[in-house]
């Protein structure tokens, strides 16, 4: 049983079904700003951008994952991306219910060589300053929503990986290659 869930998390389908997930996270933070007018703040293009990493770790994957160090470390990678997706989902959520102080200015904070919101304003760009997500649907924020997505987007990560270390023990070509050398 375990080693069936070994095979599924090295799947296509798998990373497909992960990729259409961090698509439609993107999609709905593009809906609620367009359409609902909806600004993203600092926190919230951060976090679009952490979505967007989970988008091109399932791609990458997609194209890999029939080797099983490769699963292994784009799980890991997986898990890592929902982690500091918890962390930024968090913050914003305590800066919402007035927990913490916002310092969330208008200026994204990425790096100098991937200026993100520079190259797609259109996504990447902060309009509003921290301290709101809006309403979902049962009284849940999009804040809220979002730290149930990244903890879900973790724990899928580090049980697959668990899992595929544990009882995935099928040799694949890039272990046999390597032995062979």
């Amino acid at each position: 049983m375990l080693s069936l869930v070994a095979n599924i998390s090295r799947s296509t389908s798998y990373w497909f079904l992960i990729f259409l997930m961090a698509l439609s996270l993107e999609l709905i933070a593009l809906y609620f700003q367009y359409q609902l007018g909806y600004g993203p703040c600092v926190l919230c293009v951060e976090i679009r951008a952490l979505v967007f990493a989970v988008m091109l770790i399932a791609l990458v994957a997609m194209l890999l994952c029939q080797y099983r160090l490769i699963a292994n470390l784009m799980n890991l990678a997986l898990s890592g991306a929902g982690a500091a997706l918890y962390l930024k989902s968090d913050l914003l959520l305590r800066i919402e219910r007035n927990q913490v102080e916002s310092t969330c200015g208008f200026k994204a904070d990425f790096p100098q060589w991937l200026p993100l919101d520079q190259w797609l304003p259109a996504v990447f760009e902060p309009w509003e300053a921290c301290g709101y997500t809006p309403m979902l649907w049962l009284d849940i924020t999009m804040a809220e929503a979002l730290i149930y997505c990244s903890i879900a987007i973790t724990l899928l990560g580090l049980i697959s990986l668990f899992i595929n270390v544990a009882f995935g023990r099928k040799k694949d070509k890039l272990e046999l290659f390597a032995k062979n050398l």
